[in-house]
């Protein structure tokens, strides 16, 4: 089925279905129920999810166990498929790298691939921040991202990786 055969099935449907329909959605898949609520309540909605969000990424970095950073970022992930703000988008980028220098900091040195994860993640953002429709957000993110450099644990070249990228924000 097509997109406009959908858009037209959709359009016959009564009222009492199509909600039905939406709620059986939201029912498949907890990302489908964010992304209702979010497009439903528009810059409120946001806003829930982000602090949402935010609790969900801490709760896989600082956790019993290992943090699970494969899920955090899955959840930046599907947050980027919820809002297309790039300002809200590099919010949570940079809320996951602080978890975890915050972590470093409480725990001392980590392991390696849990700084390449943090890395990763800090280049992406150094990349978006240099993109020309975002050069107006660097103000606001640039004195988050030298706290990040300042505290950056020095093990596994870490602190070195994270100062050769922030030289790279234009």
């Amino acid at each position: 089925m097509k997109g406009e055969d959908l858009r037209r099935k959709l359009k016959s449907l009564e009222k009492d279905k199509l909600v039905s329909l939406l709620l059986d959605v939201a029912d498949l898949r907890k990302e489908n129920l964010e992304w209702l609520l979010l497009k439903l309540e528009g810059e409120n909605g946001e806003g829930e999810a982000m602090i949402y969000f935010k609790g969900k990424i801490r709760t896989c970095i600082f956790n019993d166990a290992r943090p699970n950073l494969k899920e955090a970022r899955k959840l930046i992930s599907n947050f980027k498929k919820i809002s297309k703000d790039e300002k809200h988008i590099i919010e949570l980028m940079i809320f996951y790298v602080e978890t975890g220098t915050r972590l470093g900091e409480k725990y001392g040195d980590l392991y390696e691939a849990f700084y390449t994860s943090m890395e990763n993640m800090f280049y992406e953002i150094i990349g978006l921040l240099n993109e020309p429709s975002n050069t107006s957000l660097k103000g606001q993110f640039e004195p988050r991202l030298n706290w990040i450099v300042e505290h950056a644990a020095e093990g596994w070249g870490h602190k070195d990786t994270l100062e050769g990228y922030i030289d790279e924000l234009q």
